[in-house]
């Protein structure tokens, strides 16, 4: 059975909310509450896996009581059940599951429900085979051996954004900005939540390695026990320290698999310039290591030249494409 709370501060409409549930056959009713702070109190000891809640509230809100249990548990199912639909925008921000508004009709709360068993079916299963992530040439990725479909061409490009800025929060009005520029933000907005929902099936069955959160209007994608090529890369230089020859080894194999550049055949404006700026920093480490290595053979200095030949050669054909990105922008803004 499926732990599952019910939040409504009118304790007739929790009663009935409450017995819908325990008429699912799948789902059992641990908590039914009025005030919003006492879930908050009892969460961590009963760890449902499905919440029911009203957004109009007095003492707190349906909206700010989600974000504090998805705080707690991110992979808690959320569904509001309310009389208001002017919050519908910030629930689906939270990755609501669904919005059903009052009175509740048995024939929409069942839709719900079905909603509920899809989502927990795929929760299930942990992939055997891990997750890979590539982000050099073009972005790919797997999932115990078998490619991500993403559907939609934003959803991967989101993707690849907020893995750029992994364990970073990123407010939804730049990630707008940076992948909708020009857009009427109202009319981006719904593209991004659609998009994000996208991710969020798309990685549910690898919820341990791959965690997208939501609060205060900004997203973080946070990546755990993850092979990706990016991450290796940013490590190495991470680790690179000059005169100290047992972090070159990791700065060379990165040189090797930044090969074409980042996303280089994706041809984003944002990912040039995170290209440009791995470019110039393998580029410098390069520099050193050719001139700092105390053992280094002809053969390896010639390899270190022709990584450090090609690197170089790429930049200038990044700049030139950054440069034309730009000079078109400015004409459209024009």
């Amino acid at each position: 059975m499926i732990d599952a709370i019910v939040v409504d501060d009118e304790w007739y409409i929790a009663e009935e909310i409450s017995d819908m549930v325990e008429q699912t056959g799948f789902m059992r009713v641990v908590g039914k509450y009025q005030d919003p702070v006492k879930v908050l109190e009892d969460v961590a000891g009963i760890s449902p896996r499905v919440a029911f809640i009203d957004i109009e509230m007095p003492e707190m809100d349906g909206i700010t009581l989600a974000e504090k249990l998805l705080e707690k548990d991110p992979s808690m199912l959320v569904a509001f059940i309310t009389s208001w639909n002017q919050y519908a925008v910030q629930a689906f921000d939270l990755n609501a599951l669904d919005y059903v508004m009052k009175p509740v009709r048995v024939e929409r709360f069942n839709r719900m429900v079905e909603k509920i068993r899809r989502e927990l079916s795929l929760q299930a299963p942990e992939s055997s085979g891990g997750l890979k992530i590539r982000c050099f040439s073009q972005l790919e990725a797997s999932i115990g051996g078998i490619p991500v479909k993403w559907m939609r061409a934003k959803a991967e490009e989101l993707f690849a954004y907020l893995l750029m800025n992994h364990g970073n929060y990123i407010h939804k009005e730049l990630i707008i900005e940076q992948l909708w520029p020009g857009y009427d933000p109202a009319r981006a907005l719904p593209i991004l939540q659609t998009s994000i929902c996208r991710i969020r099936n798309v990685f549910a069955q690898v919820r341990g390695s791959v965690t997208l959160d939501y609060s205060g209007s900004r997203y973080c994608l946070m990546i755990t026990n993850v092979q990706c090529d990016y991450l290796d890369v940013e490590r190495a230089l991470a680790n690179y320290t000059p005169g100290d020859e047992a972090t070159y080894a990791a700065v060379e194999k990165a040189c090797d698999l930044f090969g074409e550049g980042f996303l280089a055949q994706h041809g984003y404006l944002w990912s040039l310039e995170k290209d440009e700026s791995l470019r110039r920093r393998l580029v410098l480490a390069l520099q050193g290591i050719i001139s700092g290595h105390s053992r280094q053979t002809r053969r390896e200095t010639a390899r270190l030249s022709g990584l450090l030949a090609a690197l170089t050669a790429g930049a200038e054909e990044v700049d030139k494409k950054l440069l034309k990105m730009r000079l078109r922008d400015l004409e459209t803004v024009r």
